[in-house]
Parts: C-alpha cells; structure tokens; sequence
C-alpha cells in the first residue's frame, strides 16, 4: 500500500497494482524535461481510471481581469494544468501500448485494461485550500472548456475536488 503526499495532501493508501505514480517514475524521467504531468494515475475501480493532480490553492475567476499580472498567472494556472491531463493520458496510453522499453512501474491492474470502451476516464483536480465546495463550481467550468477536445474524442469526465471531497471519495487516507 503508497501514500503519495502532494500539495500537503497525503493521497492513499492505494494497492501498487492500481497505481502509477507517473510524477516519480523512470518513464517520465526518461522523457527529458519539457513534459509535465499529474501526480498519479489510479485504478480507482472495475470502470474508471483517475488522473489526479493536486495544488494547494487555485486562482480566483472573479478577480481575473484586475490586472495584467492576475490574467498572466490565471492563465499559466489552467494552461499548466491541462498540459498536465493532456500528456499524463498520452504517456499512460503509451506504456499499455509498450512504447516503453520497462511499464512494470505502471500497476498491473492499469496496464491489463482489457476493454477501454468499458472504462471511464476522470481527470480530478483536488484543490487543498478551496473551502466553499461551490467555488469548485469556477474552476470546474475553466476546464471542461480547456480539455474540450479530450472529453470529445476520449470521453474524458473533469472534477474539481477540495480536500473534503477528496476524503469523501477515497482518495485521501
């Protein structure tokens, strides 16, 4: 069982054959640098597969436009972080593929998916500091826009989570 401790969230107990912790693996290391990716990848049960990023705290909507710098910041936010979904699915992708010399880093249960049109793929972004579960609701909108795209052509689901939410599904210990 792995507790993986990001954004001051301990994330787990997860069985390692449900997980890979992409962020630590020789897989991404591998890549060079230029790639970002989530924190972890989870076989969160029979139909779904979660892709997990954290942060501590999350930019305001409300007070995007008071000046350049806020618009700057928010937009590096939300970009930063659909780079991540993006290329954390596409490195995932490819090592069930077995683009990659070694996958055993990537859990068992993640790499013998027998039937991808069965799963469900969830991109959650759990926010530590967000205590109004309502405020979710912005930064929730902000990307399902972004990853537009990806929820199209993959059926992706996008969640925003506080710290509470997180525990209520299991996923913090």
């Amino acid at each position: 069982m792995k507790i993986i401790t990001e954004s001051e969230i301990n994330f787990g107990k997860f069985d390692e054959e449900d997980l890979f912790h992409i962020e630590d693996s020789r897989i991404y290391k591998d890549l060079g640098s230029g790639i970002k990716t989530v924190e972890f990848i989870l076989k969160y049960d029979k139909h779904s597969i979660v892709f997990l990023e954290a942060k501590k705290s999350c930019p305001n909507g409300a007070n995007r436009y008071e000046s350049e710098e806020k618009e700057q910041k928010f937009e590096e936010y939300y970009f930063s972080i659909t780079e991540k979904f993006t290329a954390s699915l596409q490195i995932y992708l490819a090592a069930i593929m077995e683009k990659y010399p070694d996958t055993s880093e990537v859990g068992v249960k993640l790499r013998s998916v027998d039937n991808m049109k069965e799963i469900q793929l969830k991109f959650i972004l759990v926010v530590k500091n967000a205590e109004d579960i309502t405020w979710l609701a912005g930064p929730l909108a902000e990307l399902k826009a972004r990853l537009l795209q990806i929820r199209k052509i993959w059926g992706v689901e996008v969640a925003v989570l506080n710290e509470e939410l997180a525990r209520e599904y299991k996923l913090t210990c």
